[in-house]
């Protein structure tokens, strides 16, 4: 009866080391999958981050000419002007003017805001640099943990074999002191009257 049931957990140890195994390679081959598409996610997002950042910098340069040329409009427009009240005897001229002044001071309040708007795009330069920087290095880490889940996947199957060897050997050795125990047992009631 105890070989028996040795032979039969021998095969059932067998059979869940098998299903174990199966679960397990099924388990990493969903985890490559997921870390192949966050690899993908994370190289795109380093491509768009590289265009963000090239936008960046075409945004401040143009932030930066376009108040410069509101400058120079302004100095236009004030210098008009000045010639514009020297012929003040006009009274449309006036009109003109003041509209002069009026858009002189738009432009002035337009050169404060753009000024600030370079500012913070130049603010916000060097942490873009970084966070491209990052973002370039994760594709690359991704890359190993997927080379590191291939080579665990390939071993699963190694493995699988040493345990069922383990489990096999274990029964049989039990299997060896039952019949070691059976024939002392025999030894020792063949020895007594």
């Amino acid at each position: 009866m105890a070989a028996l049931l040795i032979v039969v957990s021998v095969v059932a140890g067998w059979i869940a080391i098998g299903h174990l195994a199966a679960a397990t390679q099924r388990g990493i081959a969903r985890t490559e999958l997921a870390l192949a598409s966050a690899r993908d996610l994370a190289s795109d997002t380093a491509d768009s981050a590289s265009e963000l950042q090239r936008i960046v910098g075409l945004v401040g340069d143009g932030l930066g000419s376009t108040s410069d040329a509101l400058v120079a409009t302004r100095q236009v427009s004030s210098n008009v002007r000045r010639f514009l009240d020297l012929a003040s005897f006009i009274n449309s001229v006036d009109d003109l003017s003041a509209s002069l002044r009026d858009a002189e001071a738009t432009i002035a309040t337009v050169e404060v805001d753009l000024d600030e708007a370079s500012g913070a795009v130049d603010e916000a330069a060097p942490v873009l640099d970084s966070t491209v920087a990052s973002l370039k290095g994760i594709p690359g880490q991704l890359d190993e943990s997927i080379a590191e889940v291939r080579s665990s996947a390939s071993r699963i199957g190694e493995q699988v074999w040493l345990w069922r060897l383990a489990m096999a050997a274990g029964g049989a050795a039990l299997l060896v002191v039952l019949a070691l125990i059976a024939d002392l047992r025999r030894a020792v009631a063949s020895t007594q009257p």
